[in-house]
C-alpha cells in the first residue's frame, strides 16, 4: 500500500529528530517513536539511552491528557546515566539526573510525571540562590522496575526504588523503597493496596 504524504512527512520528521539526538550523543534505538520534539540534553561525559519501541509523547495534540511541556530528559554531570528501557511509554515527563536513573521495560509514565535524582539546590539557605548543583550521592540514584505504572503528576524523588509491577497513583510523591506488586498513593507515598 502506498504511503500518504502525511505518513511520509511523519516518517521524515522521525528521521530528522533521531539524527539530531544521535548527533548530540544520545543513543536512541531506531524503533523509538517520538511524538513531537522532546527536549533531550546529555552533559559531556554522561549517557542517555532510549530502548527499542519506547514512545515519548511531547505533543499536546497527541496526548490523552493535557501536557505541561514536552518530554524533557537531561543529565547535569559527567558520569550521569539515564536508561529508558524497551517499550517504555511517557507523556510530557521530566527526567533529570546527576548520577543515575534507570526505568525498566514496559513501564508507563503518565502525563507530567517528574523523576529526579537530585534536589538541584542545597538545603542550607545561605548562598542557595547561586550555589551549584550539589555533589551527587550514589544513594540518590533512582531505579524503577519493569512493568511499573506511574500516574499523572507524580514525583519520584532521589533515592527512590520502585519494585516491578507496582502502581504509583496520580500526584503521589515517592521517596525510598516501594515493594513490587503494590499500589502507593499520597505524599509521602504509602502502600494502599497489594496487587500480588
Amino acid at each position: 500500500m502506498p504511503r500518504t504524504p502525511k505518513a511520509a512527512l511523519a516518517s521524515l520528521e522521525q528521521l530528522i529528530i533521531h539524527r539530531r539526538l544521535r548527533g548530540s550523543g544520545i543513543m536512541v534505538a531506531r524503533s523509538v517513536r517520538l511524538v513531537g520534539m522532546p527536549i533531550m540534553r546529555a552533559f559531556p561525559g554522561s549517557t542517555i539511552e532510549v530502548g527499542e519501541r519506547a514512545e515519548l509523547v511531547s505533543s499536546p495534540s497527541r496526548a490523552t491528557m493535557v501536557l505541561n511541556h514536552p518530554c524533557m530528559v537531561q543529565t547535569y554531570r559527567a558520569g550521569a546515566r539515564i536508561e529508558i528501557s524497551s517499550d517504555v511509554g511517557m507523556s510530557g515527563a521530566t527526567i533529570c539526573s546527576t548520577i543515575g536513573i534507570a526505568i525498566g521495560a514496559r513501564t508507563m509514565l503518565g502525563a507530567n510525571v517528574t523523576v529526579l535524582d537530585t534536589n538541584f539546590h542545597p538545603l542550607a539557605a545561605e548562598g542557595r540562590r547561586y550555589a551549584p548543583i550539589p555533589e551527587p550521592n550514589p544513594e540518590d540514584a533512582v531505579v524503577i522496575g519493569d512493568d511499573v505504572f506511574i500516574g499523572a503528576g507524580a514525583f519520584v524523588l532521589p533515592g527512590a526504588r520502585i519494585g516491578a509491577g507496582s502502581v504509583v497513583a496520580a500526584a503521589a510523591v515517592v521517596k525510598g523503597e516501594v515493594p513490587p506488586g503494590v499500589v502507593v498513593a499520597g505524599n509521602p507515598a504509602r502502600v494502599v493496596k497489594d496487587l500480588r
